[in-house]
């Protein structure tokens, strides 16, 4: 649960406007260190300006991480299982950029929930987030080959449940 508490701190922080997007879309790897031990994660991200956004894991656990402005749906295909949340139960940090004050030309800084995340941006993309979550892990996402207001599909955004999945709601 730790593990889902940091992914989804970590995914409401790229869905806000204030760095100015329609639609963002990134390579990510996110690295969470706890205790000097490392755990990288490999994927994709989707993001609109309407608070929906997909965060695809490739490794090292498949995953799907579907965000809209009322809930969270994890996929996760290797336990045929969905996990359902109302966002209102997980961090809604969808709001974090929209308080970003920018520290530096390429350096934005913002507080949520006394956590603090430093955004580093170039060419007005983000590429890079770190923050320390309440649990001391210390999360650093790199997003790679970002491109920024082209048209990601209301299919893409929108989660499919196998019939067979066991359903969890939160």
């Amino acid at each position: 649960m730790r593990k889902i508490t940091a992914i989804l701190s970590l995914c409401g922080v790229v869905l806000a406007n204030s760095l100015s997007f329609k639609t963002l879309e990134s390579d990510f790897v996110q690295t969470v260190t706890s205790n000097e031990s490392n755990i990288e994660y490999h994927g994709k991200f989707y993001a609109r300006d309407d608070n929906k956004a997909l965060w695809i894991y490739d490794k090292p656990t498949p995953k799907k991480i579907y965000f809209d402005k009322n809930r969270v749906v994890v996929i996760e295909d290797e336990l045929e299982q969905a996990i359902i949340s109302r966002l209102e139960n997980t961090p809604n940090l969808a709001n974090i950029l929209k308080k970003a004050t920018r520290i530096k030309d390429d350096l934005y800084k913002a507080e949520f929930d006394g956590i603090e995340y430093f955004i580093a941006i170039k060419n007005e993309l983000p590429t890079r987030i770190d923050y320390q979550d309440k649990l001391g892990n210390k999360i650093k996402i790199i997003f790679e080959d970002a491109k920024k207001n082209e048209v990601i599909s209301e299919e893409i955004l929108t989660p499919v449940i196998p019939s067979f999945y066991d359903v969890i709601n939160q």
